[in-house]
């Protein structure tokens, strides 16, 4: 193990919006900073537009603005560890971090911070494509094949044909469906029977009476043509189901595994308890980004982030 000689102001787990906004605060108030990341956040890869997010027009996709607040970010001298975070020891304002690089012939490297940051997240459970949820990604959140966040993206369905497709419970897919309804031309719904909850008898009865179409089956394939005008989802019964776009109702899984080891608090779904802040219980640890119980949207990732850099620096400020 390689041990860094530095001790950082404050250790930022996860480089999306919310890790890259606290970086950035601190960062322009001279802390010293390193953020860890192991490349595992929507905005990587998602090349739909972001219309809700003010300023960024018309380079607007989630892959641009990632890229420039990064950036922005590099601007301050702020490293950007590649790699995933394996254990952290320690207390403030004495933390250690242990870190395994994204190469995996390197050995770990541990890190010294007096505060840290989890932006890790929430892990999205994609929908199964042959049984492999890995197969779903190039169609994740890509060149308007497939929209996840009804507060960013409803109104994209305008005069459009939706199919919901539904890797949750029913309740999860007629939320999506009622949100995208003022706005859609058509919406079915695809209950996939593979998704990661229970497909209950019950629930066909729910689905009858909400008066959307429906059906149920496993997909064998997706095909995109024309993407976002004429793409087909086809079962592994070969029935066809064309449309726009797909709108995928999706499990949310919070990644707060490590701060739960060292005693941080969650609630019920696993998301991070903190106050208006970002503070959580534990002393000189901070979180924000959708790692909260809030609602997933890049403006609100960035807000919480900049907001948890400011209060950091304040508290930096008592120990200095």
């Amino acid at each position: 193990m390689t041990s860094s000689q530095e001790i950082f102001d404050s250790l930022i787990i996860g480089a999306g919006p919310a890790g890259l906004s606290a970086a950035l605060h601190l960062g322009f108030q001279r802390r010293k900073v390193v953020v860890v990341d192991r490349r595992s956040s929507p905005m990587y890869f998602y090349t739909n537009p972001v219309n809700n997010y003010p300023g960024v027009k018309p380079n607007c996709s989630g892959v641009q603005i990632l890229k420039k607040i990064q950036g922005e970010v590099s601007e301050y001298g702020i490293p950007i560890q590649s790699g995933n975070v394996i254990s952290i020891q320690g207390k403030c304002p004495d933390f250690e971090v242990e870190v395994l690089p994204k190469r995996r012939t390197a050995p770990p490297t541990m890190f010294k911070a007096k505060t840290l940051v989890f932006a890790t997240g929430t892990a999205r459970m994609h929908p199964c494509v042959k049984g492999d949820w890995r197969r779903w990604l190039r169609y994740a959140g890509k060149q308007n094949i497939s929209f996840y966040c009804p507060e960013c993206e409803s109104p994209l369905t305008t005069g459009k044909d939706i199919i919901v497709v539904n890797t949750g419970t029913v309740n999860s897919a007629l939320y999506i469906a009622n949100r995208v309804k003022p706005f859609a031309k058509r919406i079915r719904i695809f209950m996939t029977e593979d998704s990661y909850m229970p497909f209950k008898e019950e629930d066909k009865d729910i689905l009858d009476r909400s008066r959307f179409e429906w059906t149920s089956g496993l997909i064998e394939r997706i095909e995109a043509a024309t993407p976002g005008e004429n793409q087909r989802l086809i079962t592994t019964t070969e029935q066809v189901f064309e449309c726009n776009h797909f709108f995928v109702a999706w499990v949310a899984i919070p990644r707060s595994e490590l701060a739960v080891k060292m005693g941080v608090e969650v609630d019920q779904k696993g998301n991070i308890i903190t106050d208006h802040r970002g503070k959580t219980n534990v002393e000189g640890v901070w979180a924000a980004g959708d790692i909260r119980p809030i609602t997933q949207s890049v403006a609100m990732a960035v807000g919480t982030g900049n907001y948890a850099g400011v209060m950091i620096d304040h508290f930096l400020r008592k120990l200095d």
